[in-house]
């Protein structure tokens, strides 16, 4: 450096407040020529004052902030730079995102390609927004009463397997399709029974006859048995692996396919929720009891109240050849101390789980404020009161923990609805029907299950957080919806309405079912 400029850039640097820098600097612009200032800038341009904060992320954390995003924000974000595309394109990063929305069970052990995330997530965001990719139709053989919930057994749904009761056959035939193949077949007893419920589980098909016997088919193996039932006044049915459960009032049944042996087990009043085991003879149940230990007086009334009662929670296995109780545990209820909650009692009064995970009950509740005419609300009551505030939630027993999940005033629990994320053990997107019973516009809601503080110890709570409004088509009656993964189930009218999410779907080698538009 010439000594001329020594002495100048050290009297700079003597500057030490940055006003006085400033002004320096300025002066010195105002007095360079054209081209000293073009040379001046062209050192200025490769100097950037971004900082890539996600660039500078070990992928780990990279992969953690991703399942916080919505999977559109996820594709979107993409489309940033090719960095950010790398990153969120990962398999770490896919993996972590779609597991948190949706599950474990949707990835397969041969999903390795970019092109197979992006389809799923883009099934998923089709799902939410409750844009189908294919509409088919098959005709409805349901019995009339289905669709108004009278007759809530007559389908069920689990992975993509339906079945149903055929009204056209006389109630004494079941169809069950899988929907993904298209492999069908019908099932019925050797005296072609009447039959009155079916449920489809992981691995079994199971039917109530009027005759009192629950008739059984294990799907892998083609096998069939039945067991003898002690009324047709179930409040729940439940199934999963080789295993199936009905509870009444004050006892359960429980039966093993492997073995063949049904088995009854007294409880007492009332049963709110169950819980079997797939892998062993045992099951889990929880039962509202009286403070006081009178739980010999009627339940018709089917109210509860904090200072009154509360929960107790039993697990039952198998000692010589019968159902003992091994643990039991009393909790408080899970809502606040003020309030009054109703549960229906009777099965013919029962509502379909809020989340029908295999192996798993529900029981919906419903609140009313007058605390002091309770034992007079009825959910079935067709002229309600409109000054007094209702309210409802469903409880579930997993692996003896009690989830509470609040429903929104506006929708109706009360009818079938669908949870597209039990089989897959996800946390939730829900398809339910909004409450409008002055209106002729069928409204679907789509939201997904969003954790909240529960009320109570040893519970776990959820509410619903709504996503999109979906508007029926004028002509289209509907109040139930069934399905899960791929698929969604409307029966409508004389037609079952099928929404699939993938576009790769060829619907073939079920009867009479047609492409439509929706």
């Amino acid at each position: 450096m010439d000594s001329p400029t020594q002495p100048i850039l050290a009297g700079f640097m003597a500057l030490r407040d940055s006003s006085s820098r400033r002004a320096v600097f300025n002066d010195i612009l105002d007095k360079l020529s054209s081209h000293e200032i073009r040379e001046v800038k062209s050192r200025l341009e490769p100097i950037t004052f971004q900082c890539d904060l996600l660039d500078k992320l070990p992928i780990e954390l990279v992969a953690t902030l991703a399942k916080y995003l919505d999977l559109v924000d996820l594709v979107l974000l993409r489309r940033v730079s090719k960095r950010w595309r790398e990153l969120l394109s990962s398999t770490i990063v896919l993996t972590t995102a779609i597991v948190y929305h949706m599950g474990k069970s949707v990835i397969k052990p041969d999903y390795c390609t970019l092109a197979d995330f992006d389809a799923l997530i883009k099934k998923r965001i089709q799902a939410e927004g409750g844009v189908p990719a294919v509409v088919a139709t098959i005709p409805n053989n349901l019995s009339p009463d289905f669709e108004g919930g009278l007759n809530r057994d007559g389908i069920s749904c689990f992975n993509g397997v339906c079945a149903w009761i055929e009204e056209s056959r006389d109630r004494t035939t079941i169809f069950m399709v899988h929907l993904p193949t298209g492999q069908n077949r019908t099932l019925t007893t050797a005296n072609r029974e009447e039959l009155t419920h079916v449920q489809v589980s992981d691995t079994l098909v199971s039917a109530i006859s009027v005759r009192g016997y629950c008739h059984v088919w294990n799907m892998p193996n083609e096998q069939y048995k039945s067991f003898r039932i002690p009324s047709l006044q179930f409040v729940h049915c439940i199934s999963i692996g080789s295993k199936i459960m009905l509870s009444y009032a004050d006892s359960v049944v429980h039966f093993c396919f492997d073995s063949g042996v049904a088995r009854s087990v007294k409880i007492g009043p009332f049963i709110l929720l169950l819980s079997v085991h797939a892998e062993e003879d045992g099951f889990s149940v929880v039962c509202a009891r009286r403070k006081n230990g009178d739980n010999i007086q009627p339940w018709e009334d089917g109210y509860l109240h904090w200072e009154e009662h509360h929960l107790q929670t039993q697990k039952f296995s198998v000692r010589d050849n019968r159902f003992v109780c091994i643990w039991e545990q009393y909790r408080e209820l899970p809502f606040r101390h003020d309030e009054y909650w109703v549960f229906q009692c009777k099965q013919e009064k029962a509502t379909r789980p809020y989340r029908e995970c295999p192996g798993q009950s529900s029981t919906l509740l419903e609140y009313c404020t007058d605390g002091a005419s309770i034992s007079r609300y009825r959910t079935d009551d067709p002229y309600p009161r409109h000054d007094l505030e209702y309210g409802s939630f469903s409880l579930s027993l997993e692996a003896d923990l009690i989830t509470v999940y609040s429903h929104p005033t506006e929708l109706d629990f009360r009818y079938p609805h669908a949870n597209l994320d039990y089989s897959a053990r996800g946390p939730g997107l829900i398809y339910c029907f909004e409450d409008h019973p002055f209106s002729n516009k069928m409204k679907l809601r789509i939201g997904r299950e969003s954790s909240e503080v529960p009320h109570g110890p040893g519970t776990k709570a959820c509410r619903f957080e709504s996503l999109r409004t979906v508007c029926f088509p004028d002509n289209r009656s509907c109040t139930s919806v069934l399905g899960d993964g791929d698929f969604v189930l409307f029966p409508s009218g004389d037609k079952i309405w099928i929404w699939c999410f993938d576009e790769a779907w060829l619907p073939s080698g079920i009867p009479s079912m047609r492409i439509a538009t929706w």
